[in-house]
C-alpha cells in the first residue's frame, strides 16, 4: 500500500514526474505545455475535501502520462495511464492507453506526498525562479497555501 511520487523541475520548461509502489516504478518527462503542478496541487486539494475522483496530466512531447484516482472511504485507488499523443488535447482516443501502474494507498498519502512536492519547490526554488523554469505557468501559490494551512 505504499505509493510515491516524486516531482522535479529540470531545465526552462522540463520536469520529471516518477510514482513508485512496492512492486515497480515508472518516470516520464513533463513539458511547460500543461500545467501538471498545478493538477497535481488541485489532485491534493480535491481528495482532502472529498471528491471521489481526481486527475493529473503530464504532457511529454509526444505522449501523455495520466494519473487517475478514485477515492474508496479512506483508500485511494491510482492508475497511471500512457497515451502515445495527447490525449487530454483530442490527438487520441480516451480508451487508446496502457496502464503502467496502478496500486491502492491510503489517500491522505497521496494528499500528503503532493504537499511535500509543493513545500519543497516553494521553499527551494521560489515563485519566482519557479515561473522562470515553467515558463508558461506560475507556481500554484493560492493551491499550496490551501493545503498548509488547513
Amino acid at each position: 500500500m505504499k505509493f510515491i511520487i516524486e516531482y522535479q523541475l529540470e531545465e526552462h520548461g522540463w520536469a520529471k514526474i516518477c510514482f513508485s509502489n512496492e512492486a515497480d516504478s515508472i518516470s516520464s518527462q513533463v513539458s511547460y505545455l500543461h500545467d501538471s503542478l498545478l493538477d497535481l496541487s488541485l489532485m491534493a486539494l480535491q481528495i482532502k475535501s472529498g471528491s471521489k475522483n481526481a486527475k493529473a496530466i503530464f504532457m511529454d512531447e509526444p505522449g501523455e502520462l495520466q494519473l487517475l484516482v478514485s477515492i474508496t472511504e479512506d483508500n485511494a485507488v491510482y492508475e497511471a495511464r500512457w497515451f502515445d499523443d495527447w490525449q487530454s488535447w483530442g490527438m487520441v482516443q480516451e480508451e487508446n492507453y496502457r496502464v503502467l501502474l496502478q496500486g491502492t494507498c491510503p489517500a491522505l498519502q497521496i494528499v500528503q506526498q503532493i504537499t511535500q512536492i509543493l513545500w519543497q519547490i516553494h521553499q527551494n526554488i521560489g515563485p519566482e525562479k519557479y515561473k522562470e523554469l515553467w515558463v508558461e505557468h506560475d507556481f500554484p501559490i493560492e493551491q499550496f497555501k490551501g493545503l498548509v494551512n488547513a
